[in-house]
């Protein structure tokens, strides 16, 4: 992605973030979060997005951040090094609230105080997020859709040390990549090329993760929003720690002061097929999570209150809007030719007047004698014995000529 900065040391610190997955599996996380929509919910997202549900809206945070690149800290939970690597007490870098969680349950709080309920939230100043960024109450919700997806890329609650998995180098496919690469987008792409079936299959669906939505449904109504996004923020780190930063068979740390050497360890097959499961179940995760958060918005009767449209411009934005144009240019371009065409043309087509005058000198005749004598051919064999006979003795006349009747 392009990104234009301010100052060098914005550009050094920042400019490698990016939402997390990629929109591929945005989109899957949203397919799976409209499995399991109620039918309040998914009719009052379509109402709100313009007839697009939240799969299609999964991945919009990309766009934002390619328009508004100091959104990427809304993105992430970095945690600080001071208090140790993976220990038991850690700080994440979040000034102004700025930073995934607190996003997460400002948005939430937002759009549930839009619909008229009370509630507390962290409060953020857009200004100092990116400059000039206004969001709508379907904002909100896309926000929220794409921030609980990013909590369930365990590189987004990574630590600073090693810029949450930037740093750390491994070898996957033939290929030396960054460790948040490989969760970002080398799994993702790895089935999507090579189990094209797979990925286009049913997989992204509520039922895979039952147990789990049952669980976090139930958690939901005893310990609410809050309390909810809590629990899964410690549950996304312990994964990081435990699952992501740690190589699936051998158990080597692949960052922290426990890590071994400084050569890229190498994925093998059997490392990546225990990634592909783990990864394939968060991205089921997130989807059921999201939906049990849209639900909770969407269900109440306050939801109606909530505004359509987006206040975000992007540059996406601003590419459809041309395609747009150009597409009514041409439309418009082609009736004012199909009218030219039908105006300036001859009111006579010399060529097309021939061919049918020639058609009707062979076809109307036949059909007359066809009409008048039928199709028996001794009465044509009459006829021309009748035509030869006159021929031979025109000088007499033996009676009236028969005409057609």
């Amino acid at each position: 992605m392009r990104r234009l900065w301010r100052l060098v040391a914005a550009l050094l610190a920042i400019a490698v973030m990016t939402t997390g997955f990629d929109i591929e599996a945005h989109d899957a996380v949203g397919q799976t979060c409209a499995s399991a929509m109620d039918q309040e919910a998914i009719k009052q997202i379509k109402r709100m997005m313009g007839g697009q549900d939240a799969s299609d809206v999964a991945g919009w945070g990309h766009q934002v951040h390619d328009t508004y690149p100091d959104t990427a800290r809304l993105h992430f939970q970095v945690h600080e090094d001071s208090d140790g690597f993976c220990g038991e007490r850690r700080s994440a870098k979040c000034q102004d609230n700025i930073c995934l969680l607190e996003a997460i349950k400002h948005f939430y709080g937002k759009v549930l105080s839009d619909e008229g309920r009370r509630i507390e939230y962290p409060v953020i100043d857009y200004n100092k997020v990116a400059k000039g960024i206004k969001f709508s109450d379907a904002d909100f919700l896309k926000m929220l859709i794409n921030l609980i997806g990013d909590l369930h890329q365990p590189m987004h609650v990574g630590y600073a040390q090693d810029d949450n998995g930037r740093k750390v180098q491994v070898k996957f496919r033939g290929q030396t990549m960054s460790l948040y690469d490989v969760w970002d987008k080398a799994i993702s792409e790895a089935v999507r090329t090579e189990e094209s079936n797979y990925w286009l299959g049913g997989w992204t669906h509520v039922r895979a993760v039952s147990s789990e939505w049952d669980f976090d449904k139930r958690k939901w109504k005893e310990d609410g929003a809050f309390k909810s996004f809590d629990r899964w923020m410690e549950e996304a780190v312990q994964f990081s720690c435990k699952k992501a930063y740690t190589h699936p068979l051998t158990g080597q740390k692949l960052a922290g002061p426990d890590a071994e050497g400084s050569e890229p360890v190498e994925i093998d097959e059997a490392a990546y097929q225990e990634w592909r499961h783990l990864w394939l179940r968060q991205i089921l995760i997130a989807g059921e999570r999201t939906a049990i958060v849209l639900n909770d918005i969407l269900d109440n009767k306050g939801a109606a209150r909530l505004a359509t449209g987006s206040k975000v411009h992007t540059k996406a934005d601003e590419e459809k809007a041309k395609k747009q144009a150009a597409w009514e240019q041409e439309r418009l371009k082609r009736q004012k030719e199909e009218r030219r065409t039908r105006t300036s043309g001859s009111l006579i087509n010399v060529g097309a007047f021939m061919t049918n005058l020639f058609v009707a000198i062979i076809t109307v005749p036949i059909f007359l004698l066809v009409a008048n004598h039928g199709l028996n051919p001794q009465t044509y064999a009459g006829l021309i014995r009748s035509i030869l006979a006159g021929s031979g003795n025109s000088d007499t006349v033996k009676g009236p000529a028969k005409r057609f009747e």
